[in-house]
């Protein structure tokens, strides 16, 4: 099944070839483009456009996300629990005050959110 991506003033939609049909004609005032190369794309004139600044920003929301779900799974169940905290030695107490303070300043990383150097958890 093929399909065509046509383009107008309210913007992209697609119209599907379902095979044996002819193909849908081009509206009045359309153009038929080539398929957008992601949803960081935008239409400017006769060529697609990365929006490098939306798409830094939906990576940095997945990587804070991920970071979020480490501390959330892997850290709390250990340092808000006062019995688990309590039978860890000073050193793996600190071990784990360090992997939390690692996650919590991926962020502030160079090269964020593009290259991350994510911390080693505790054993």
């Amino acid at each position: 099944m093929a399909l065509r991506h046509i383009i107008d003033a309210s913007g992209e939609y697609i119209v599907q070839d379902s095979g044996n049909d002819p193909m849908p004609e081009i509206p009045d005032g359309a153009t038929e483009v080539d398929a957008r190369p992601s949803p960081f794309y935008d239409r400017v004139g006769d060529t697609w456009v990365e929006d490098t600044a939306r798409k830094t920003e939906a990576l940095s929301l997945e990587v804070r996300g991920m970071r979020d779900f480490k501390l959330r799974d892997e850290v709390d169940p250990i340092v808000t629990n006062p019995l688990r905290w309590a039978d860890l030695t000073a050193a793996k107490q600190n071990e784990w005050t360090q992997y939390r303070t690692d996650l919590l300043n991926v962020p502030q990383q160079a090269g964020f959110p593009n290259t991350i150097n994510w911390p080693t958890k505790p054993e």
